[in-house]
């Protein structure tokens, strides 16, 4: 079984110290195996330049980072606001990482390129597939840079995430790759070996999906232009919406979005509007597509992280990263440390996972005749561990 080594900090102002705390929490010379790489979670402030610097310098393998609004794990701290740095370390696993040119630049042919790179380092087909990006590369590309680099590896499981925070007109979010920060690029991490990764995802309940329905009649990659035959816009102003020139959109309403073969259906984010007055939403839709409203609120949100705890509390595994949108962190209001406590409270301090908020979810998912399909996910809950 691989290892998984986790240590936290709350020395966010001080990056010696933070340096200090978390190499003793690691303490690689005893623990560490033949191959490894870093997951490092954190919200914007904790992610310093030179804490960057100093643990590239000193861990000896790839370290790969995502803001997140909160981010969370198995600790005897009574802090929430940790800096959370994951090591997955083994013997028998093939692990490595790397990351894509600029997506701006080079577009999703990078995505093509880093794993024909990688998979030519590798002796075996990769298992399984760990995907990040920041909320630029993202926006709105994440669902066309998981459809590349699922076909170019012949379906081989991605997971991943990401970057989050609470704009999502003007994100600051950034993903770090050996203590750099980038914000328009992708990384991946694949993983060769002994493993069969299980995934759980958790969606807009079905029973919050409102039964009125409108057709996308005429759209642009991720630009909605009309739905039945009427300007978006004012028909989702006839709906009550209230849309404002920068924000937008409530980010913990989400949109149905069920395609005209009706093989899958993804709840997705409305995100802004354009000067054209376009809808601009958070993935890539297609004419003739089913739009629909669903619901989501502090109750699902507690729901399905009680469903997920109580799956892995029976479980044995040597890794588990957990993601959730950030939309459901806006979901819990005043509760907002609700879904973190209530992983802390049903999982053993000894089972290593990480929670962190998220601003897109990737993991496979079933369609309706329930085959897994790689996907990009907005508004979930999901879950890898092995």
């Amino acid at each position: 079984m691989p290892r998984t080594l986790i240590a936290q900090t709350n020395e966010v102002d001080e990056a010696d110290l933070a340096m200090i705390d978390l190499m003793a929490q690691l303490d690689l010379d005893n623990n560490l195996l033949a191959n490894s790489v870093g997951l490092l979670f954190g919200d914007l402030d904790q992610f310093h330049p030179d804490l960057l610097s100093a643990l590239s310098s000193r861990l000896p393998f790839d370290l790969i980072g995502i803001n997140s609004s909160l981010s969370s794990g198995p600790s005897q701290k009574e802090d929430y606001y940790l800096l959370n740095l994951m090591v997955l370390t083994s013997d028998d696993l093939n692990i490595m990482a790397a990351l894509s040119e600029d997506i701006g630049q080079a577009g999703l042919d990078s995505i093509d390129a880093l794993y024909r790179d990688l998979a030519s380092r590798m002796t075996g087909r990769p298992k399984l597939i760990l995907m990040f990006g920041s909320r630029q590369s993202g926006n709105f590309r994440a669902g066309r840079a998981v459809s590349r680099l699922d076909a170019i590896s012949g379906g081989t499981p991605i997971f991943g995430c990401l970057s989050g925070d609470f704009d999502s007109i003007d994100s600051k979010g950034f993903l770090v790759h050996n203590g750099q920060k980038y914000m328009d690029r992708f990384a991946i991490v694949m993983i060769d070996g002994p493993i069969k990764p299980k995934f759980s995802i958790f969606r807009v309940p079905e029973n919050k999906r409102l039964k009125h329905k409108a057709i996308i009649t005429s759209c642009s990659g991720n630009l909605i232009k009309e739905i039945n035959g009427l300007p978006a816009l004012d028909y989702l102003s006839g709906l009550g919406f209230i849309i404002d020139q920068k924000v937008g959109f409530s980010a913990t309403i989400p949109m149905i979005v069920e395609n005209h073969q009706a093989d899958f259906w993804s709840p997705m984010v409305l995100v802004s509007r354009t000067d054209c007055n376009y809808v601009v939403c958070s993935q890539d839709v297609e004419v003739n597509s089913t739009l629909g409203l669903g619901g989501l609120d502090e109750t699902d949100v507690l729901k399905s992280a009680g469903e997920l705890a109580d799956e892995l509390k029976w479980e044995q595994f040597g890794f588990c990263l957990i993601h959730s949108c950030q939309a459901r962190h806006l979901s819990l209001g005043l509760d907002y440390l609700g879904e973190i406590e209530r992983m802390r409270s049903s999982l053993s301090d000894l089972l290593p996972y990480t929670l962190s908020y998220t601003g897109g979810e990737i993991c496979p998912c079933p369609d309706k005749r329930n085959k897994l399909t790689n996907s990009y996910h907005s508004m979930s809950l999901s879950c890898l561990r092995f």
